[in-house]
C-alpha cells in the first residue's frame, strides 16, 4: 500500500540548502526533512513542559530567592554554603 504525497513549493534557496544537508548527511531529503520535523515537534514540547512548570512554580508561590539583586545574592550565597557543608565539609574537618 502505497502513501499518499503531497508536493510542496519551496523557494529554491531552501531546497538547495535541505539538499546540501541531504549531501552532508549522506541521507535522503525527505528523511532530512523528517528529522527536522521531530527536532521541531520535540522542541515545541520542551517548551510546553517548561510553560507548565514554570506555571506551577507561579502557583506554588515562586522560587523565593528575593526580589532585589542584593536578596538573589544573599540567598544564592546561602544556598552555596548548605551545598558545600552538605556535600564537602566533612573532607576539611
Amino acid at each position: 500500500m502505497d502513501k499518499p504525497l503531497v508536493t510542496i513549493q519551496l523557494p529554491a534557496s531552501l531546497h538547495d540548502e535541505l539538499q546540501t544537508l541531504a549531501a552532508d548527511e549522506q541521507a535522503d531529503l525527505v528523511e532530512v526533512i523528517r528529522r527536522l520535523v521531530a527536532m521541531a515537534s520535540q522542541h515545541r514540547g520542551w517548551l510546553r513542559d517548561l510553560k507548565a512548570l514554570r506555571e506551577q512554580i507561579r502557583q506554588d508561590g515562586g522560587l523565593q530567592v528575593g526580589t532585589t539583586k542584593e536578596e538573589v545574592v544573599t540567598r544564592l550565597r546561602q544556598t552555596r554554603r548548605e551545598i558545600f557543608e552538605a556535600e564537602y565539609a566533612h573532607l576539611y574537618r
